[in-house]
C-alpha cells in the first residue's frame, strides 16, 4: 500500500491534464490489485469530482439543463464522473455531450445514482454531497461496504451479481475552489476492515497528485494547497510506515517466539524420542520441562506395570533434592490432580491457592506441612498417541504468583507430547528387548561346575536393538573328567539368525556328547550347516581341555582366535586361520597345547573387540592387553565384568559372548604308564593301578578298578600288539581308568553263549563300570570307563 500511494501521486502529477491524472488513477488502482492468476479483482474503479455549474462546458451545462428540467443556478454545484475503469455500472455511463457524465447532487437522482458517495458525505459530516463544507471534505474518512450483495448503498445490484462484487469502497478529498474529488471501488473479493483503513493514505496520495492540475482545466495550479497536501501525504506515509513497522517488529517478536518454541520443542522432542532407556528419558523429560517452564521445581510421575500385571508409580524431580519430596506420600486423585491425571488437559493457575478447588482434601487442608510454597502451578498429562491411555502427568510449581504464561503450558505441553511418545517407544523396547534377552538366555546352557576349573560366562545382549542375535557359547562335561568349551557366531539378527544358532548349539553339543575329537566336531556340523535352511555364515571355535595329560584339544571354523594365558602371564593366540566357516569348510584342522594349572583360556564373539570406530585387530590387541592385567585377587565373574566394560565402554552394537576359564590346581590326581606288548603286560598293568590305589586312598574300588584295567588292556594289547598307555585319572568321587593304543577299530559290546570263551571283558567292564566309551585319536583311538569311588554300583552303561 505504500508504494501504491507512491505511485498513484507520480502518475496523478506527470499526467497532462486533471482529466489524464483521473484517468491514470483509476487504471493504476484496477492494475495493482490482482488475483494468484495476475487478474485484476476490482470489477469498477470510478473518479468523480464536483464542479461549479458556471463552468461547466455550455454543451454540458445543457445536458445539465435537461436533466432537471429547468434553469440550474450559476453558482450551483455539479457532480461529474471524470474516468472510469473496469466495467462501470450502467447509470453513469457517458453521456452525449463528450463529457464523462455529470449529475446534479442536490437532485434525488443523483443520490440514488451514487449512494456511496452520499454515504461517505454523511459520514464526513454532512447530510448530502450537495451540502459537503470544504471542511467536511477535509475530513472525508473511507466508506466501507463488507458485503457488496443486497447493500443499499451499491443500487445495481445486477451488476453486482453479474461481475461477483463482493465489497465497495469510497473515500475522496478537497481540491481548489471548494471543488471535491471521490473514488468508488467495487472488488471481486472481500476487503477486510483493516485493509480498507489504508485507503485513507490511497486518499491522500491521490489529491496530492491531483492537486498538480487545475479541476477542469481552467484556472492556475493552488500551489499552496498542493504544498499542503505534499505534506499531508509525507505525515500520512510517514504514519503508516510507523505503524506497519510496529506491526511487523510485534509480528517478528512473535514469529520470534515461535520459532524459538518450535527449536526448544525440537531439541528436545529429538533428545526425547531417540532415548530408549526409561529411567534416563523420564529424568531428561522431567529437567527440559523445568528448565522450559521457569518452574523452581517440577516433577513428573509416570505409570509402570510390573511382571505380575500390577501397576505402580513412580516420579523423578527437578530444581530441588530428592530428599524435599521422600517423606510425602504420592499424590492422590484429588480435585486438584484429578484433571491432570484423568488426562483431561492442563491446569495453569497464576495461584493455586485461590482455586476453589484447592485445599479440601482430607487431612490436608492445602499442602502438608513441610512442603514447599506453590503458588504459581502448572500441570499437563502425558498421554500416549497409540492407545490414549494416560502414563502420568507434569507438575510445576513457583512460590511466587503468575510466573506461568501460555507460552509456558506451550511448551510444557509440547514436552509432554514428546514424552509420550518416547515412553511408548521406550515400553515397547522393553518388552521387545525383554523378550528378545529371555530367549536368547533360555537357549544358553547352565555352566556346569567342573573340579579344578573357575568358569565365567557372560552373554551381553546388543546395547542397541531389540531383535535376538546369533551368538552362543557352551561348556560340556565329557567322559573321563575332559571338558568341551565352544563359543560360537551366526550372522545376522532376528528369529532366523536364533533359529539356526539353536540348531547349530543343538548339533555342536551332540556331536560332542559322542565324545568325537574336536575336528569330527566341527566336520559334522558344516555338513549340517550345509544343509540347513537361511544358514548364511556360521563360526565356532570348539575346544576340550583333558586333565589326564593337562592338554587342550582344539579346532576352529572361521571363528576368532581363542586366547591362551600362560600362569607366567604371557598370551597366545590360538586356532588363527584354521578352518572356514561351518556349512563351507569341509575339513578342519585340529591342534594341541599343554593347558596346566594356573592357565587360562578366553573364547569370544567379535561384539567384544570390534566397534563402529574399532577393527577386529585393534580390538583383539585391547583384548589382548587387558588379560594380561587382569587382576588375579578379583572374583572370576566381577573381572570379567570389568574386563567388558573397559573394552566396550559401556556400549555395544553387537552381541557379546565371553568364556573365559582358569585351570586350578585343584585336588586332581592323575597317573600314567606306557606298556609294551609282553606276556606280563596285565600284570604290570593291575600292579600299577594298584599301588596307585593304595596311595589314594581307595581300597574300595580295588576289585572294580583292576577288574576293568586287565580287561581294557588285554583287549588293547590283543587287537593291536603295539606299546600301549594306561592313565589313571582321579576327581572327586569318580576314578578314570584310560588305555590308549593306536588301534583304529572301536570295541563292541557283545552277548557271549556259554560255549564261547571270548567276549567276556567289556561284559565284565560295564558291570563294574559307571559308564564307559571309546573315542578316536590322532593316532589310533581311547578307551575308557569311569568308576564311582563312593558306591558299590551307580548306573551305568556305554556312552
Amino acid at each position: 500500500m505504500v508504494r501504491l500511494t507512491a505511485d498513484l501521486r507520480a502518475a496523478a502529477e506527470s499526467a497532462d491534464d486533471f482529466a489524464a491524472a483521473a484517468a491514470e488513477v483509476v487504471e493504476r488502482l484496477r492494475d495493482r490489485f490482482a488475483d494468484e492468476r495476475g487478474g485484476s479483482v476490482v470489477r469498477s474503479a470510478r473518479l468523480f469530482s464536483t464542479r461549479r455549474f458556471d463552468a461547466l462546458p455550455e454543451a454540458s451545462q445543457q445536458v445539465v439543463r435537461e436533466s432537471v428540467s429547468g434553469d440550474v443556478e450559476a453558482g450551483a454545484c455539479c457532480l461529474v464522473l471524470e474516468a472510469t475503469a473496469g466495467m462501470g455500472p450502467t447509470r453513469t455511463a457517458p453521456t452525449a455531450s463528450g463529457m464523462p457524465g455529470t449529475l446534479l447532487p442536490t437532485s434525488a437522482e443523483a443520490a440514488a445514482a451514487v449512494p456511496m458517495i452520499s454515504a461517505l458525505a454523511a459520514a464526513s459530516g454532512s447530510r448530502s454531497a450537495g451540502g459537503t463544507t470544504r471542511e467536511a471534505w477535509d475530513r472525508l474518512d473511507v466508506f466501507h461496504v463488507p458485503e457488496a450483495d443486497g447493500s443499499e448503498h451499491v443500487p445495481d445490484q445486477d451488476f453486482v451479481r453479474e461481475h461477483g462484487v463482493r465489497s465497495a469502497l469510497a473515500f475522496g478529498g478537497a481540491l481548489p475552489d471548494g471543488n471535491l474529488f471521490c473514488v468508488v471501488l467495487l472488488a471481486g473479493v472481500p476487503i477486510p476492515a483493516g485493509t480498507a483503513e489504508l485507503f485513507r493514505a490511497v486518499a491522500v496520495s491521490i489529491r496530492a497528485g491531483l492537486l498538480a492540475h487545475p479541476v477542469g482545466g481552467r484556472g492556475d495550479v493552488d500551489v499552496v494547497a498542493q504544498r499542503d497536501a505534499l505534506r499531508d501525504h509525507l505525515r500520512v506515509l510517514e504514519n503508516t510506515s510507523r505503524e506497519q513497522a510496529a506491526d511487523l517488529e510485534t509480528t517478528v517478536r512473535r514469529l520470534r517466539a515461535e520459532v524459538e518454541l518450535v527449536d526448544t520443542l525440537q531439541v528436545v522432542g529429538h533428545r526425547l524420542t531417540s532415548q530408549l532407556h526409561l529411567d534416563t528419558l523420564v529424568q531428561d523429560a522431567t529437567d527440559a520441562a523445568t528448565k522450559a517452564t521457569g518452574a523452581e521445581f517440577g516433577a513428573f510421575f509416570y505409570n509402570l506395570v510390573d511382571q505380575y500385571g500390577e501397576s505402580y508409580t513412580l516420579y523423578t524431580l527437578s530444581g530441588v533434592p530428592r530428599s524435599a519430596f521422600e517423606r510425602f506420600p504420592m499424590p492422590r486423585n484429588t480435585d486438584v490432580f484429578a484433571v491432570t491425571f484423568n488426562g483431561e488437559g492442563a491446569v495453569r493457575s497464576d495461584d493455586i491457592t485461590q482455586d476453589p478447588r484447592y485445599g479440601h482434601n482430607t487431612p490436608y487442608q492445602g499442602m502438608p506441612p513441610g512442603h514447599l510454597p506453590v503458588r504459581s502451578y502448572l500441570a499437563v498429562p502425558v498421554i500416549s498417541p497409540s492407545s490414549q491411555e494416560v502414563l502420568g502427568g507434569f507438575f510445576f510449581g513457583h512460590h511466587e504468583a503468575g510466573r506461568f504464561t501460555e507460552r509456558h503450558e506451550q511448551l510444557a505441553e509440547g514436552i509432554a507430547g514428546y514424552s509420550a511418545i518416547a515412553l511408548d517407544n521406550a515400553r515397547l523396547f522393553d518388552r521387545q528387548r525383554s523378550t528378545a534377552t529371555e530367549l536368547t538366555h533360555s537357549m544358553l546352557p547352565a555352566v556346569p561346575h567342573v573340579t579344578g576349573l573357575a568358569i565365567a560366562s557372560r552373554y551381553l545382549p546388543a546395547a542397541t536393538g531389540s531383535e535376538v542375535g546369533g551368538d552362543w557359547f557352551d561348556v560340556l562335561e565329557l567322559p573321563a573328567g575332559r571338558t568341551a568349551f565352544v563359543v560360537g557366531d551366526v550372522v545376522g539378527r532376528g528369529v532366523t539368525a536364533a533359529a539356526v544358532m539353536g540348531q547349530m548349539r543343538t548339533a555342536v553339543r551332540s556331536y560332542a556328547l559322542l565324545d568325537l575329537p574336536p575336528a569330527d566336531v566341527l566336520r559334522h556340523a558344516s555338513g549340517l550347516a550345509g544343509v540347513t535352511p537361511k544358514a548364511t555364515f556360521i563360526t565356532c571355535f570348539y575346544a576340550v581341555h583333558d586333565p589326564a595329560d593337562n592338554t587342550l584339544a582344539y579346532a576352529n571354523a572361521g571363528h576368532l582366535p581363542a586366547i591362551l594365558t600362560r600362569p607366567d602371564g604371557t598370551t597366545d593366540l590360538i586356532g588363527k586361520g584354521l578352518g572356514m566357516p561351518l556349512g563351507v569348510g569341509e575339513t578342519f584342522l585340529q591342534r594341541q597345547t599343554s593347558f596346566p594349572a594356573g592357565a587360562r583360556l578366553t573364547l569370544y564373539t567379535d561384539g567384544l573387540v570390534e566397534s563402529r570406530d574399532r577393527d577386529l585387530t585393534t580390538g583383539i590387541e585391547a583384548l589382548l592387553a587387558e588379560l594380561g592385567a587382569l587382576p588375579r585377587e578379583l572374583d572370576l565373574q566381577v573381572a570379567c565384568d570389568k574386563l567388558i566394560d573397559r573394552l566396550t565402554a559401556g556400549r555395544h552394537d553387537d552381541d557379546v559372548a565371553l568364556l573365559h576359564v582358569h585351570h586350578l590346581a585343584g585336588n586332581r590326581r592323575v597317573a600314567s604308564m606306557p606298556l609294551d606288548t609282553g606276556p606280563t603286560v596285565t600284570t604290570r598293568a593291575r600292579a600299577f593301578v594298584a599301588a596307585h590305589l593304595g596311595l589314594w586312598d581307595l581300597p574300595q574300588v580295588r576289585d572294580a578298578a583292576l577288574t576293568v584295567t586287565s580287561e581294557l588292556v588285554a583287549n588293547a594289547v590283543q587287537h593291536t600288539n603295539r606299546p600301549i598307555v594306561l592313565r589313571l585319572h582321579h576327581q572327586d568321587s569318580l576314578l578314570s581308568v584310560v588305555v590308549a593304543d593306536h588301534g583304529a577299530s572301536a570295541p563292541r559290546l557283545f552277548e557271549a553263549t556259554p560255549q564261547e570263551e571270548r567276549h567276556r571283558g567289556l561284559i565284565l567292564v560295564d558291570a563294574f563300570a559307571t559308564r564307559w566309551g571309546t573315542r578316536a585319536t590322532p593316532d589310533g583311538k581311547v578307551v575308557w570307563a569311569e568308576i564311582a569311588t563312593t558306591r558299590t554300583r551307580p548306573p551305568g552303561g556305554t556312552s
